[in-house]
């Protein structure tokens, strides 16, 4: 679990406790500003940690006129960035950029878009901000990424969301090349023949 304002941090390292994950966000507390971009590459790095390879950049380090880090495409699959926001990002770096990075790790993006967009009056810190839903942000993080955008309108509705969510986090269809099993197999049934063959007539063909 990564919690961001104008930076990111990791709060929550990878578990399957729900109970030690839901006293962690009991634990969030709202702060002044947004960088989405360095929500997403602190959840980067943790899914690299967590896999135990080295991690791939340092957080602000991305700007729109920088390519994303050079990786194998499909590093990593298997895991998913679940990014719940309005979508307001006013610090940098770039989100869409962090998206790029995300896609070439092979990790999509889930985003959930909190609020509405007539937006409301919030106070955070002493200071009182209006927050708005950017749906557009969202949606081009999700399309970088190849994950999808859910609008989570009110508690009903995210509830749904993450009923959706389950099975398309837990079962993805990949192709796999299995010449090398029918090779392995041809080879199994020559080493039987030839033993066969031995045995009956005491001789390989």
């Amino acid at each position: 679990m990564v919690a961001f304002s104008d930076g990111g941090i990791a709060v929550q390292a990878p578990t399957s406790n729900h109970e030690e994950t839901l006293a962690t966000i009991d634990r969030l507390v709202p702060r002044r500003g947004t960088s989405i971009a360095n929500g997403i590459l602190v959840s980067l790095n943790t899914i690299v940690l967590d896999a135990g390879d080295p991690p791939i950049l340092k957080t602000n380090s991305i700007t729109p006129s920088q390519e994303p880090v050079a990786a194998p495409q499909g590093w990593y699959p298997s895991a998913v960035i679940v990014l719940l926001s309005d979508g307001e990002n006013n610090q940098e770096p770039d989100p869409i950029a962090a998206a790029d990075l995300a896609a070439d790790l092979g990790v999509r993006v889930y985003t959930v878009g909190i609020g509405s967009t007539t937006g409301s009056t919030i106070t955070v810190e002493g200071f009182t901000v209006h927050s708005q839903l950017d749906e557009q942000m969202l949606r081009a993080i999700s399309d970088t990424s190849g994950g999808i955008y859910y609008n989570a309108a009110n508690e009903d509705e995210l509830i749904r969301i993450y009923n959706d969510l389950e099975p398309k986090l837990s079962i993805k269809t990949e192709e796999m090349e299995i010449t090398s099993i029918f090779a392995g197999i041809g080879m199994l049934v020559l080493l039987i023949g030839g033993a066969l063959s031995l045995l009956w007539f005491g001789r390989v063909p």
